[in-house]
């Protein structure tokens, strides 16, 4: 049986997973104002930019998600809440910052990892 998940092993997964979260919680927001201009203002053509665009970025943002939540060996519920959460807007955002929480929680990681970890100069 695999060593359950470390600070150190997950660190990396969690970031690009919040980055992601954001970056896809932005796009969505942006598509969603193209919609609107195209369909009831009619003051742009096209919204199919902003659409393929969200779609390849929400892509990437699934297998990052998938792969913070291997690595954390959550639930199937757990990783299809986690993942579909970029489908909703500014869903995106709450779901980065409870799967943050739902880490800390597990790992004992202290809310302010902020904090310098290596000797400081004086």
């Amino acid at each position: 049986m695999a060593a359950a998940p470390t600070a150190e092993s997950v660190r990396g997964a969690l970031l690009r997973y919040r980055v992601m979260a954001f970056v896809v919680g932005v796009t969505l927001l942006v598509f969603c104002v193209a919609i609107v201009l195209k369909y009831v203002t009619k003051t742009i053509e096209s919204d199919s930019l902003v659409a393929i665009v969200h779609g390849w970025l929400f892509m990437i943002y699934v297998l990052l998600g998938l792969d913070l939540g291997f690595r954390m060996r959550w639930s199937f519920g757990r990783l299809l809440l986690m993942t579909l959460s970029g489908m909703v807007p500014f869903l995106s955002f709450y779901a980065e910052h409870k799967v943050t929480g739902w880490v800390r929680d597990e790992l004992g990681v202290p809310a302010d990892d902020a904090a310098p970890t290596g000797p400081t100069a004086a």
